[in-house]
């Protein structure tokens, strides 16, 4: 035996008779409710009707909209004249207007729900050709039921006033400095207060300048000992080669050293010490070659579910794969991918580091990235939030490099929510390492990042 829908037929009168004798009930119930979150055909009909002549800035009741349905010839399929009257008559007050909305939505999202279900059960019979496509698909389709709820109220001024006020009370407690995700470098956290809840950054430099190895030091700096678990997807390097370079700037390790394995024999405690601080690293890493956007959210979503999320990072941007069998332009397919990530962070409530390359534009003026030089897309400037250039005056310049001594700057370009800045840090490239800047004498720490002395 089939079983009926989830309805409340006694809540859609109270509704629409509230509507019809209360010009403010009217208002409130348009601006939330939509014709499908009643359940049966009269009475859709009839909101419709009610929605339409408060567009037409007419008065709802029952003689104008007796006229609307007469024209339409609407009258009859919802129980003629009488059917209207009866609403009216039987709310004795609107009071409860809130009460019955509540109960209007609730069943209409479990009706939505429950189609949801059917739909997937009816898919999965079928052949499905990419697994992992189809899981986004359904985890995205059983959000957007759930977050079209909400979609389009107001925040009322007194809750984001205590909103911005608790923000502050959180700044005073930290000294005003780092509110976010702390990346681990001084100047970069003081310009930024850190990388904040849906921030998009983008980080580009042009190949061999170290943007993966800054990225990597940010993801150790951030998941150390952190409760929540730091995403790092890589497509262009394997997780191994990820965890050597992390081992490397932990322990002091030159490169050479791991690659050829000789460190076992010359120093094998120094390793084992610096792999152990590396494995409490609360960090995830997956090495998926030309993955899509969309499996990131998704696999995204399970690990916030698991274990909490503080900060994705993507190694990079252009190699995420557009949809499959894509007939747009490789640079309208990054402008899609961009505006999914930002899109992504706003969902989980996190900031997303997209690495990213640059065009050869700046080679040729021999000058400091600008936004124009990021490779592919304009829209990947509109998207981010903070848009950032790991610049060396060395690249490409051996002789230079020697003077140099590692200097590099962090040009911070684009910062939506406060000033830019050039930031001095300092490159270890033997160590895959990057170290604050500083001219003073200080001691080196024993963890974490270090304060160079040039």
């Amino acid at each position: 035996m089939e079983r009926e829908l989830p309805h409340d037929q006694q809540a859609e009168q109270a509704l629409l008779g509230a509507m019809l004798i209360d010009k403010d009930a009217c208002s409130e119930v348009i601006n939330i409710a939509i014709p499908d979150d009643f359940f049966y055909d009269s009475h859709k009909i009839i909101f419709a009707a009610m929605k339409a002549l408060q567009e037409e800035r007419q008065p709802v009741d029952v003689t104008t909209l007796t006229t609307y349905l007469m024209d339409k010839k609407e009258l009859d399929r919802i129980g003629g004249v009488n059917y209207l009257l009866t609403l009216s008559q039987s709310v004795p007050t609107t009071a409860h207007t809130q009460y019955y909305l509540k109960i209007l939505n609730d069943k209409a999202l479990l009706r939505r729900l429950i189609k949801e279900s059917t739909d997937i059960i009816t898919k999965s019979y079928d052949d499905i050709g990419n697994m992992n496509d189809f899981i986004n698909d359904v985890e995205r389709d059983f959000l957007a039921v759930t977050r079209d709820r909400n979609a389009g109220e107001f925040k009322n001024i007194d809750e984001v006033v205590d909103n911005v006020t608790k923000r502050l009370n959180i700044l005073q407690k930290n000294g005003g400095i780092v509110s976010g995700v702390k990346t681990g470098y001084r100047d970069l956290d003081k310009l930024t207060s850190g990388f904040q809840k849906g921030d998009l950054v983008i980080l580009a430099a042009r190949p061999s300048v170290g943007k993966t190895a800054f990225a990597l030091n940010v993801a150790n700096n951030s998941s150390y000992n952190s409760k929540e678990a730091v995403a790092v997807f890589s497509l262009e390097m394997p997780a191994e080669q990820l965890v050597t370079r992390l081992i490397c700037c932990a322990g002091s390790i030159n490169n050479d050293s791991l690659k050829t394995g000789s460190i076992l024999k010359e120093n094998p405690n120094k390793y084992y010490a610096a792999a152990d601080k590396v494995m409490h690293d609360n960090l995830y890493i997956d090495d998926t070659p030309g993955i899509k956007v969309g499996e990131i959210a998704a696999k995204c979503r399970r690990l916030k579910q698991d274990v909490g999320l503080k900060l994705v990072i993507i190694d990079y941007l252009q190699l995420i794969s557009g949809p499959n069998n894509s007939k747009e332009s490789r640079q309208q397919e990054v402008s899609d991918i961009s505006r999914s990530l930002k899109a992504m962070a706003r969902e989980l409530e996190c900031p997303v580091i997209a690495l990213s390359q640059l065009s050869r534009a700046v080679e040729q003026r021999k000058g400091k990235p600008m936004l124009s030089d990021l490779r592919e897309s304009g829209a990947i400037e509109q998207d981010a939030d903070i848009v950032a250039f790991l610049h060396r005056e060395d690249y490409q310049n051996k002789e230079k490099e020697a003077e140099t001594n590692g200097l590099t700057e962090i040009v911070v370009a684009k910062h939506r929510n406060g000033a830019t800045a050039d930031i001095p840090v300092v490159f270890e490239k033997q160590y895959s390492r990057f170290s604050d800047y500083t001219t003073e004498q200080v001691p080196e720490a024993s963890d974490g990042v270090r304060d160079l002395r040039l």
